[in-house]
């Protein structure tokens, strides 16, 4: 008498299979975070590529991020009609999105995408990874010092000392001896580029217009973020920008390669 075995029910199905994709995901995340801290720390290496950027974006006459941090931080009130914002709840407000917004923000649109943009999903998480992997590239070749740990050395090029204003959430000297910190991975801002892969797949995916709208805006919010908080500066974006076209590039390659049965195969292994 032949056995019958009970398939598991499509919502069932759907629920487990994105607990794997999650789990995979994050286990990713755990590596490129501990390859990222087991980068050797060139304090001076990065300290020279800091100002070198500094000066090129000097040359360029777009170093204005030291501008809009002043702009931002240098009034103790911001007044939106009723509503009164102190400069402790607006660097707060700053400090939480830039910490959280990136994995968490990450996390639930990767949910949105594989409960109802399943057929995507694979693309958009081998990108995400792709880019993650290029980004680490870059710290080893390029380390780099954000502005807000160059202190009293960008004194001589722009009389101004960002703030850091993600000092008051972070011990710096105790993890300085965390495996998974780097301190010089600056160039590219893996926030920015991971906001706009986010955001451009809102765009294109979302069929409200709350999702397209949150689509467009949360790359620019991140800009501003990574901006005002003097974790990056602008060529640090641009630089997002680059290594996310060439992991798009790498990744739509990869999978023009696959035959059309590997690649049914590849996303049935994915899902």
């Amino acid at each position: 008498m032949n056995s019958v075995v009970a398939e598991p029910r499509p919502a069932l199905a759907r629920i487990l299979g994105l607990c794997k994709q999650l789990f995979i995901i994050v286990g990713l995340e755990k590596i490129y975070e501990v390859s990222r801290g087991i980068v050797p720390r060139q304090h001076d290496v990065a300290l020279q590529n800091g100002l070198e950027v500094v000066n090129l974006e000097k040359s360029l006459h777009i170093f204005d991020e030291w501008r809009l941090q002043q702009f931002v931080l240098g009034h103790k009130h911001w007044y939106f009609g009723p509503l009164t914002l102190d400069r402790h709840a607006i660097v707060t407000v700053i400090n939480h999105f830039y910490l959280y917004s990136h994995f968490i923000g990450t996390l639930l649109f990767l949910v949105w995408l594989y409960l109802f943009r399943r057929g995507y999903f694979p693309f958009v998480r081998d990108l995400l990874i792709v880019t993650s992997a290029l980004a680490m590239v870059s710290y080893i070749v390029f380390p780099m010092m954000p502005p807000r740990l160059l202190g009293s050395h960008s004194m001589g090029i722009y009389h101004y000392k960002f703030q850091d204003t993600i000092a008051q959430l972070l011990d710096y000297k105790l993890q300085q001896h965390q495996l998974t910190y780097n301190p010089y991975a600056a160039m590219p801002s893996l926030h920015f580029a991971w906001a706009l892969i986010l955001g451009v797949t809102l765009m294109l995916l979302g069929r409200r217009w709350l999702l397209r709208a949150v689509g467009l805006l949360y790359p620019f919010m991140m800009l501003a973020t990574i901006l005002i908080s003097g974790n990056h500066l602008l060529l640090d974006a641009v630089g997002s920008v680059v290594v996310a076209a060439v992991a798009l590039a790498i990744t739509l390659t990869l999978y023009r390669r696959l035959t059309p049965r590997g690649l049914i195969q590849y996303d049935a292994l994915a899902a």
